[in-house]
């Protein structure tokens, strides 16, 4: 979805509001299967223009300690300028988003907000106890009487080491 932001170019034009649920693309489909709303106001600025906002949502995870599927809620601001002086061929090395055809790619600009916005590992809880690393059951079920203290067979030779030394 494009806004023309043409009008903006105008004298004192007034700001365009943007309320529109955006279906993310680029591999985001699954994460975001009701998609997100954008709220936002664009307006004049020098050479381009300014768009600022939120973008709220729910997004479907998979934990990293547990590996269950778990929705998180996604609040988060949008602010990114757009400018005629910069190049398209520009785009990717330049602070500010080239304003092509007077235009804003609603959904180029969410996905690649959304992307940003992806933590590195999420958890469904911060208490999240994970699978157990020897029977791969899921602690938060149950517990299960596993012993911790065994040694990861790459490593084996260094405990090794380490008892030779503590025993002189």
């Amino acid at each position: 979805m494009k806004i023309p932001v043409t009008r903006l170019f105008s004298s004192d034009p007034d700001p365009i509001d943007v309320n529109c649920v955006v279906a993310p693309a680029g591999g985001l489909e699954d994460r975001y299967p009701n998609g997100v709303t954008l709220l936002a106001e664009i307006r004049h600025i020098s050479h381009g223009v300014f768009i600022e906002g939120t973008i709220t949502g729910r997004e479907n995870e998979t934990c990293a300690r547990c590996l269950e599927s778990f929705s998180r809620d996604v609040n988060f601001a949008v602010a990114e300028a757009y400018s005629e002086d910069v190049p398209e061929s520009d785009a990717l090395i330049s602070d500010v988003a080239p304003l092509v055809n007077r235009e804003i790619d609603v959904h180029e600009l969410v996905s690649q907000l959304l992307e940003v916005d992806e933590p590195i590992a999420a958890v469904c809880d911060p208490r999240c106890r994970g699978i157990c690393p020897i029977c791969g059951g899921n602690r938060n079920v149950r517990l299960c009487a596993c012993s911790e203290a065994t040694i990861d067979p790459r490593l084996a030779g260094l405990a090794r080491l380490l008892e030779e030394r503590g025993t002189d």
